[in-house]
């Protein structure tokens, strides 16, 4: 895997011109904004739009395709908390104390319904979430790449305008966000604050769109950032889904190319910080043995968590299908959580050279700090 050296310092901000548009991408333009920036979800939306059907309702299909994509990528988060250099003496909790309360909450979602519908609405209404929060971390981090000195204001700015597509999700889903707290028949039958819903709606929709492409406007043009056109795309791609789909499709097609985003950044992270070690040499040495092990070993960890784990809940009178949902909710709302630490930029002055994701928060970000 040819990965572009991370390490390098973003370069100075430069004229607008076509090299700024594309930016510094890791490891090759059509990758990074196809892949990481979702371009290749564009066409893909397209067909969905007119033909629903193509999303996959099959179960082998849907399930190779988690194990493969989405649960890698739930193991990957957990295995980059083991490697990361640092990572388990930083947060000891995370590492050791952590896995055992999400345990726990399985046994207990499971022996208690009511608790396991809350802890499923908890995790519909927190994935729309993350994935802004995702969103808003590789936007500032390919914008940090390409030369753009965001100042506080321009991060503020990026962070709402990525959250939008989360609020949009909130007030329009069935499965968790506003009907976890109003169910919507009890919303239709209050004609005022129907229309006052479906008018937020409206606007809502409208401003998934519109404020992307007009902050980009306005950092790119106007402040003289090099704001790099992946940035724009990452924001786009992450709305037409809960726009243009009911929700259940876009919650599976955005956990999917989510997924895959967050798989490539941090192989590359991992196979970065694995080449600048001194202490170790020969002909595995190689980048692309770094990632094919990380990735690897992500799968097996996968397969262990989501098949081998539910059945210690068997014994216990539960039922393996409903263990192996319940195990998938809180496993969700530990990548959430572990996410939201080991993607946290030391503070100023101890940087790592990887210039990446400079906040902290949920998923790789949240709102920026103040």
């Amino acid at each position: 895997m040819d990965v572009t050296p991370l390490s390098a310092s973003p370069r100075a901000d430069a004229p607008w011109g076509a090299g700024s548009l594309v930016g510094r991408c890791f490891v090759h333009p059509v990758i990074d904004y196809a892949l990481v920036g979702g371009a290749i979800t564009i066409p893909i939306f397209i067909a969905i739009y007119f033909f629903p059907s193509l999303t996959p309702t099959n179960g082998e299909i849907t399930l190779r395709s988690f194990i493969l994509i989405n649960g890698a990528h739930f193991a990957a988060s957990t295995l980059r908390l083991y490697t990361k250099p640092g990572a388990k003496q930083e947060f000891p909790f995370l590492s050791w104390g952590f896995p055992v309360v999400c345990l726990v909450a399985v046994g207990l979602g499971l022996h208690w319904p009511a608790l396991g519908r809350n802890i499923t609405a908890l995790y519909f209404t927190w994935s729309p979430y993350h994935y802004a929060a995702q969103t808003y971390g590789i936007a500032v981090m390919y914008a940090m790449r390409s030369g753009a000195r965001l100042d506080q204001r321009d991060k503020t700015q990026m962070w709402w305008v990525c959250v939008v597509p989360f609020l949009y999700a909130f007030i329009t889903a069935k499965q968790g966000g506003l009907a976890w707290f109003v169910s919507p028949e009890w919303l239709a039958r209050v004609p005022a604050l129907w229309f006052a819903h479906q008018g937020l709606v409206g606007l809502v929709t409208m401003a998934v769109f519109l404020l992307p492409v007009a902050l980009f406007w306005l950092l790119h043009r106007m402040r003289g950032k090099n704001v790099p056109l992946i940035s724009l795309v990452l924001q786009i791609t992450n709305g037409i889904w809960w726009v243009g789909t009911n929700y259940l499709d876009g919650w599976w097609w955005t956990a999917m190319f989510h997924s895959i985003q967050y798989l490539i950044i941090v192989v590359a992270r991992h196979v970065q910080e694995q080449m600048a070690r001194t202490d170790v040499r020969g002909p595995l040495h190689r980048p692309l043995v770094y990632g094919g092990a990380f990735y690897g070993m992500s799968f097996v960890i996968a397969l262990f968590l989501f098949f081998v784990v539910p059945l210690g809940y068997v014994p216990f009178g539960f039922n393996a299908t409903e263990s192996f949902v319940m195990m998938t909710m809180v496993i969700n709302l530990h990548h959430f959580i572990v996410d939201g630490f080991i993607w946290r930029a030391k503070p100023a002055g101890k940087q790592p050279a990887f210039h990446a994701l400079p906040e902290r928060g949920s998923g790789f970000l949240a709102r920026p700090a103040t």
